[in-house]
């Protein structure tokens, strides 16, 4: 079992990895890479990455796929990169 320490250090890496990537292949990589296969889990580490805690701009529920798919195409574009 990971100590808080190591989960930390892990999640740091994976942020500092998935802040240099610029294609939907090398963020699926990464995930792949990392055995991280939960939806939600990849939306909290690419929102991590671009220091956002939500992106939507609606109140609409969408399904963890929709919000995924939105997520991704959020981070490509790479506007938030602007921001911090």
């Amino acid at each position: 079992m990971e100590n808080m320490i190591e989960v930390s250090d892990k999640v740091n890496n994976i942020v500092g990895d998935l802040f240099v990537s610029v294609k939907k292949e090398q963020v699926e990589d990464i995930f792949l890479k990392n055995s991280i296969d939960d939806k939600s889990t990849r939306i909290q580490l690419l929102r991590k990455c671009m220091h956002v805690l939500d992106t939507s701009n609606t109140n609409e529920v969408l399904s963890v796929d929709d919000d995924y798919n939105d997520e991704i195409e959020i981070f490509l574009n790479g506007k938030w990169r602007l921001l911090i």
